[in-house]
């Protein structure tokens, strides 16, 4: 990438950089320039969704109603107001709520948190840099806003993450001069981010601290004692927080097996799952199902390797501040390629790349104000190339999005005000890594004032809607791995099970795609009112 050297013709470190005045505005004005096509898409393509964005809507429409008094939700669900890690992307959207639609309630956070994403990490780059800016940088800035986890719809997280490099910045411009006013906002900073996520949280303080050890100037105990002070107000949630975590289980990480790095195939699917860019299959061609090793051309993070690779070349140079900012940026990396997939089933999923993700944030600052060889202009080049071929496959899945939650939308008047509703996914087949499908229901919910039984975040305790224990109803857990499993001999046996204990609960099944064995168990006891596409709705048959 286009970090490296910055010495003048003697050889010596210059630093014309950092003695410029910081003028952040032309960055981030570029950077929000090169993600309008993407905008364009949010709000012009009408269900273009994220995988988990209608549930976060859901939800949030749920304790919306429950604050409004509205006692329609009220015999099912249950609000816990407690000091979750995971409040940000509700909050947002409970405050939406209140003034627009939910619809727009929707694209409004889509938007925020891809473009804070975004402006917040080239933000940081002037922050420590300072000096004119870098198009490769405003260009790899927008295309990490266009991450795996923007589009599975991890809000709370995306929020957390825009606070990584806001509280580096702030820390950076005051390390040496912490004095008690620049402790507080920095304090108030990691209290925020506690209610984004708690892993952009975690990662932002071991960021700090590592920075204050390792970087140069100043007296580095003074800057380690008072960076650590600034960490106090995070003890209390701490304790909260572990108190909280018991309800999810003992915490298990789960390591990726010796194995996986012992061939060569091992590596390349362990650097495919940490992939924290890649939104599609990477031997795809775009808005077509043609597979085939060729079309890896038009794979974004091919084109981002390849701008690594070029990096390389001058990886190690220029101040001491650079090389401590790339040795941040390879500890992140390198522990999502390492480290654990999940601290255990209970306390969520997808690790790896959101610790590759805020890796790449760490190597922003690191980027050159001009390309000053071929091989760093080669690697904005590539870096550039990755971005528009991100902004296609964005696209591509976009109208994908649209044809399939469409469809599901289409058949809300069907389902009637109110009902309990089982949904079975019988295929979840896609040329994209998140899938718009899976919680597309979700807009039922709120349309229709469904009751969910697939409301997957009841089952974790960081968020803050949940059944009622008393409740006898299926499991989403059972719903999503009948989901994962269609077609297997296993998946029938879940749903017969699901149908022949819980269908006094189950007033409607909305189904997604056929599968004739699960479509004949269904049918002993339902019968369809509706099918729009891939989407139908079975009502319970009387008597039965």
């Amino acid at each position: 990438m286009t970090h490296g050297s910055d010495r003048n013709d003697e050889g010596q470190e210059s630093r014309s950089d950092t003695s410029e005045p910081c003028r952040p505005l032309r960055e981030i004005l570029v950077t929000a320039m090169l993600l309008t096509p993407v905008l364009a898409a949010i709000w012009i393509v009408p269900w273009f969704v994220t995988q988990d964005g209608l549930t976060h809507l859901y939800n949030a429409w749920i304790i919306a109603a429950s604050t409004a008094g509205d006692s329609a939700f009220s015999p099912y669900y249950e609000v816990h107001w407690r000091p979750l890690p995971n409040w940000a992307g509700h909050l947002a959207l409970i405050g939406l709520l209140r003034v627009v639609s939910p619809w727009a309630a929707d694209r409004i956070v889509m938007s925020a948190s891809l473009l804070g994403f975004a402006v917040a990490t080239v933000w940081l780059r002037a922050r420590v840099v300072g000096g004119r800016g870098s198009f490769a940088a405003c260009a790899f800035s927008a295309l990490l806003a266009l991450s795996f986890s923007w589009l599975m719809g991890f809000t709370s997280f995306q929020f957390g993450a825009c606070l990584f490099p806001i509280t580096l910045g702030v820390w950076w411009k005051s390390r040496d001069d912490l004095r008690a006013g620049r402790m507080t906002g920095v304090s108030a900073l990691l209290v925020l981010g506690y209610f984004g996520h708690l892993v952009s949280l975690g990662l932002t303080v071991c960021a700090m601290m590592f920075l204050a050890i390792v970087l140069p100037g100043g007296s580095r105990w003074a800057r380690l004692w008072r960076t650590g002070l600034s960490l106090a107000p995070l003890g209390g949630l701490g304790v909260v927080y572990l108190k909280l975590s018991r309800q999810g289980g003992p915490m298990h990480p789960k390591f990726p097996a010796p194995g996986e790095f012992l061939s060569i195939s091992g590596w390349v699917r362990r650097l495919g799952w940490v992939d924290p860019i890649s939104v599609a299959i990477k031997d795809g061609l775009p808005f077509t199902d043609r597979v085939g090793p060729l079309y890896a051309v038009f794979s974004p993070a091919v084109w981002l390797g390849l701008a690594g690779l070029l990096g390389l070349a001058t990886a190690w140079r220029g101040t001491c501040e650079r090389r401590a900012w790339q040795a941040l940026a390879a500890i992140l990396v390198l522990g999502g390629v390492f480290g654990p997939d999940s601290l255990g089933p209970g306390h969520g999923d997808y690790l790896p790349q959101r610790l590759a993700l805020l890796g790449l944030v760490a190597l922003v600052p690191t980027f050159d104000r001009a390309a000053k060889s071929w091989t760093q202009r080669a690697a904005a080049g590539a870096i550039v190339v990755a971005l528009v071929l991100q902004t296609v496959v964005v696209w591509d899945y976009a109208l994908d999005s649209q044809r399939k939650v469409a469809q599901m939308v289409a058949i809300g008047p069907s389902v009637g005000r109110g009902q309990r509703v089982a949904t079975l996914i019988s295929d979840l087949k896609t040329r994209f890594r998140p899938n718009a499908a899976l919680h597309a229901d979700s807009w039922l919910g709120i349309s229709e004032g469904a009751v969910l039984w697939s409301n997957y975040e009841t089952r974790y305790y960081y968020f803050p809607v949940q059944f009622r224990p008393e409740l006898a109803r299926p499991d989403s857990f059972e719903l999503e791995q009948i989901a994962l499993r269609g077609g297997s001999d296993e998946a029938e046996e879940r749903w017969a099970r699901v149908l022949e204990t819980y269908r006094d609960a189950i007033d409607r099944v909305i189904a997604w795609r056929d599968d004739p064995g699960l479509d004949a168990i269904t049918e002993r006891w339902y019968e369809l009112v509706v099918r729009r596409g891939d989407a139908r709705v079975y009502r319970r048959r009387e008597g039965r």
